[in-house]
């Protein structure tokens, strides 16, 4: 059955454009660094920021199915990145493959695929030469 007219919360013909998104799906947030950071998966997808701290990220407001990126780019120091809880519990992250990279400039794609409000999968990548 296709809807053919908007009222409301009802979407014509039922298609979605990016325009009626929430910001969850079409903002990026610059983060500042810090040596605990936490991440409202709620507030966007993308998450950005230059490396100035040994940092551990903390998830929140996860849900089955929450995707979530960070953009990290190297300061050139030698900080590093560790994982830590998912919605105020220890979280299980499973690695995919790739690794951190804190050397200057590099940028460093991490994405996380949440499969439980406790667990997430992820992967590591930097732009290739």
């Amino acid at each position: 059955m296709a809807i053919t007219k908007v009222t409301g919360d009802v979407i014509a013909n039922n298609a979605i454009d990016h325009d009626q998104l929430s910001n969850r799906y079409t903002a990026a947030i610059a983060v500042t660094s810090e040596a605990a950071i936490t991440i409202n998966t709620e507030d966007a997808d993308v998450f950005t920021w230059t490396a100035g701290h040994d940092t551990i990220v903390a998830f929140t407001n996860v849900k089955i199915g929450s995707t979530c990126t960070l953009q990290i780019t190297g300061s050139g120091g030698s900080f590093t990145l560790a994982l830590g809880n998912i919605n105020g519990s220890a979280g299980t992250f499973n690695k995919l493959g790739g690794t951190y990279s804190d050397t200057g400039s590099a940028k460093n794609l991490i994405e996380f695929k949440f499969i439980s409000t406790s667990e997430a999968w992820y992967q590591i990548s930097q732009i290739g030469s």
